[in-house]
């Protein structure tokens, strides 16, 4: 049975899958090391390897031409073929993401030079609205549009695809391919009008939208035309993106399902000068909380959620964004972020992810790497300002990773193993729950495409940015522990009132098709909030009130953005529905849950986010649940049925060097351990299955009484 893709999990030999990955970059490695590192993989509680296949590692010139290699011809690393085999035969799964473009921190984003523009000027660059190339270190990238750049990607991945499929599963060990990352070039995250306005990508937006030409800062959304330029570059901008990635994914023709990748949005200090239109750019471009031709994973490079709330936002939307699992969660780039060599961050990052809805987890790099070939290394020669910092490209890669270069275990090991010990032991429950329901926040694309060009301040704006409705909200929800999800308006399905209550941004222009679903929405009897102005206009900015005649007439609730805090008057308006179950959980501490069909039945995950320790308190199904949370701490608690049925506590933040014991009560069931610890906790028939992780020696685990 081959795998596939359901709803964002894995399904694997007929059964979910929750992904457990780590990424191993084997032609950053000496393939002499690469049996030993596998087999410490797999020791560290890891089931799936995940590594990049470099274009510019296995292509290679033969004579006046070049060829594709996958042997161990002139350089062992290139044997990707040995790899596999020895993937399998230590027992492990592998997820293949061959790009085209990988970045990786590999010169050119691992990218051959000879597709540069740069380099071969008949080449169109991928461009912005301003005229500026998109560079990628030494060398400008080329338009994802080009037909010569995408024959050139074509033939890359057929040729990647042609040599996988013996090892495809269930005859090896390859389950799924990654296309892309995180876009073409990481788009995904960047300002709107970052790209592509080369002649190829304003051509394609030519033919998608006729007669309207790209938005550009000059003209600004002032006028019909205007707003129309906006929104259709929006939609095309997603639209291009998610028809590109199929296109990839068709070029590489494998038998196991393909997916892409979504990053977070941009951080502000990443887009200077671009900070007010990130999050519109990033919500216009991905299509949040809609269903797409291709599965979707996520990216977490966000910065300490620990200690920087926009970070902690900004991850909780990525993880929201669909469901899918989490690919690249840093543990080992120290870089990148300093806070990853102390195993408590990327634990705490980790569950958050699961918590809100990752359906697999992930640890980029697993290994420490060095000794890759000078094609994989920047050059030197290359002035300072060209170059840019070269400590990401400097060996070892993954300083900090939880296996050294040796493959003896790095001081993250152990943490990662009690980590995996729970994750492994709840696969099942993981796989099939899902983020409790919630209230819907209703993400509106053209509202996005219209926000996305904050930055350049023309005026009054017909639409509420992000900025002022969405991640206020968002920043409310966590700080209350109110659950909520995102939902796109405009998808194919219209917003269902049974599914709980609909919040929708509104302003002074919405489709009539909108206005009718959503003015349907409230006359079956559904809880409607609409945050800003009832509609006048419809999207051609003629007269069109169908929505403000249905607030009128069913009541529906209106946030004016006037200075009122938008988010605490979504729960004002919840409190007034008494029909309506979604309460907030006050409490200093992040409090999350996934939930399954079984009402007795749900995780609960603790989060602490201060320095100070914390007893959390909280209750499920009317049974109290207690966890002792160190500074900077977590912990994921099983209530079956009142019970405990299992639990893991991060009980150790190596950061600060505070530690307290362990302490889990649910009901009448209480778990204690005689020092501080990391632990996970599994019930079993017979008694429970237990995995600790103490600064010295062992700890000593008092369990519940019966079975």
């Amino acid at each position: 049975m081959k795998p596939r893709f359901v709803d964002g999990t894995l399904w694997l030999d007929g059964r979910p899958r929750f992904l457990i990955t780590g990424e191993y970059p084997y032609y950053r490695d000496r393939p002499g090391r690469w049996a030993a590192k596998l087999a410490a993989v797999r020791e560290a509680g890891i089931e799936v390897v995940t590594c990049y296949v470099p274009w510019r590692h296995h292509e290679v010139a033969d004579g006046d031409g070049r060829r594709w290699c996958f042997d161990g011809d002139g350089d062992g690393s290139r044997d990707l073929g040995r790899f596999l085999d020895l993937v399998a035969a230590t027992g492990l799964l592998a997820v293949v993401k061959p790009g085209p473009f990988v970045h990786a921190e590999l010169p050119y984003g691992g990218l051959p030079d000879r597709v540069s523009p740069t380099l071969d000027p008949r080449r169109p660059a991928a461009r912005s609205a301003d005229g500026r190339p998109l560079p990628c270190r030494q060398y400008t990238l080329p338009s994802a549009h080009d037909p010569g750049f995408l024959a050139d990607a074509t033939d890359w991945l057929r040729a990647v695809g042609r040599f996988l499929r013996p090892f495809a599963h269930p005859g090896g060990p390859v389950v799924a391919a990654q296309i892309g990352n995180e876009g073409h070039y990481g788009e995904s995250a960047l300002p709107i009008d970052a790209l592509d306005y080369s002649p190829p990508g304003t051509g394609a937006f030519a033919r998608f939208a006729p007669g309207t030409a790209p938005p550009s800062p000059a003209e600004g959304g002032r006028s019909a035309n205007g707003l129309r330029s906006q929104v259709d570059w929006g939609r095309w901008s997603a639209e291009a993106l998610a028809a590109g990635m199929a296109g990839l994914a068709e070029a590489l023709g494998t038998d196991v399902p393909v997916f892409t990748t979504c990053a977070p949005p941009a951080r502000a200090d990443r887009v200077p000068g671009r900070e007010a239109g990130r999050h519109d750019a990033w919500l216009a471009r991905n299509r949040i909380g809609a269903a797409g031709a291709l599965p979707r994973a996520y990216t977490s490079w966000t910065g300490d959620v620990l200690r920087d709330e926009e970070a902690l936002v900004d991850y909780v939307l990525a993880a929201k964004a669909g469901p899918g699992p989490n690919i690249e969660e840093n543990w080992g780039l120290d870089w990148a972020d300093a806070g990853c060599a102390f195993p408590v961050v990327p634990v705490h990052h980790t569950l958050l992810g699961v918590a809100c809805g990752a359906t697999g987890v992930s640890v980029y790099p697993a290994c420490a790497t060095e000794g890759w070939g000078r094609h994989l290394s920047v050059d030197r020669a290359l002035p300072t300002e060209t170059a840019g910092d070269l400590a990401p490209f400097e060996p070892p890669y993954g300083d900090a990773a939880p296996i050294l270069l040796d493959a003896r275990p790095g001081p993250a090991f152990a943490a990662l193993r009690v980590l995996t010990h729970f994750l492994a032991g709840r696969q099942q429950a993981l796989a099939l729950s899902r983020p409790e329901p919630g209230v819907r926040w209703g993400v509106h694309p053209p509202y996005a495409a219209i926000g996305a060009w904050d930055w350049a301040r023309d005026g009054d704006r017909p639409a509420p940015s992000a900025d002022r409705t969405l991640v206020p909200f968002v920043t409310h929800c966590l700080r209350r522990n109110l659950p909520f999800r995102l939902t796109e308006l405009t998808g194919r399905t219209a917003p269902d009132p049974a599914a709980g209550p609909l919040v929708a941004a509104s302003g002074r222009f919405m489709e009539r098709a909108l206005q009718q679903r959503l003015a349907d929405f409230a006359a079956r009897g559904g809880s409607l909030l609409l945050v800003g102005e009832p509609p006048a206009l419809d999207e051609h900015l003629n007269p069109c009130a169908e929505l403000a005649e249905a607030v009128r007439r069913s009541g529906t609730g209106v946030v004016a953005l006037d200075g009122q805090p938008v988010a605490a008057a979504v729960e004002d308006w919840l409190a007034d529905r008494p029909g309506t179950a979604v309460r907030a959980r006050p409490g200093p501490w992040l409090d999350l849950r996934r939930t399954t069909e079984d009402p007795g039945e749900a995780l609960v995950f603790l989060f602490n986010r201060s320095d100070a320790p914390v007893r959390a308190r909280t209750a499920y199904g009317g049974h109290p649940v207690t966890a002792d949370l160190v500074g900077g701490g977590c912990a994921v608690v099983q209530v079956t049925h009142g019970r405990l049925g299992a639990c893991y506590v991060k009980g150790r933040n190596e950061r600060t060097g505070a530690q307290v014991p362990v302490r889990v009560q649910v009901g009448g069931d209480l778990l204690s351990t005689d020092r501080p610890c990391d632990l996970s906790a599994l019930r079993a028939p017979d008694g429970f299955a237990v995995r600790t992780s103490a600064e010295r020696g062992e700890a000593r685990v008092f369990l519940p009484a019966g079975p």
